[in-house]
């Protein structure tokens, strides 16, 4: 495996952790969360949100969580895509 790949499967991993952990617990899973209803404008306008705010916040560790967020909005996205 690649080191780029060894990378995406570590960063894939925390995602999966954010997920697991944060957004379904929080939002609820796929089918009962707002996501759900999501139009593909809808995702790129939250990961405009997430992006645009990098580096802006005076909470610790809130950049992170931002990258976490990109990245599964990133995901539902594509999967909007693929439909």
């Amino acid at each position: 495996m690649s080191k780029r790949g060894e990378d995406w499967q570590k960063f894939s991993a925390e995602v999966f952790t954010h997920i697991e952990e944060y957004t379904v617990p929080q939002y609820g899973d796929k089918g009962e969360d707002q996501c759900t209803e999501f139009t593909e404008q809808d995702f790129i306008t939250q990961l405009k949100k997430y992006i645009n705010r990098f580096g802006r916040n005076s909470r610790t560790g809130q950049d992170k969580l931002d990258l976490m967020k990109i990245a599964h909005y990133a995901q539902m996205l594509s999967e909007k895509v693929e439909a």
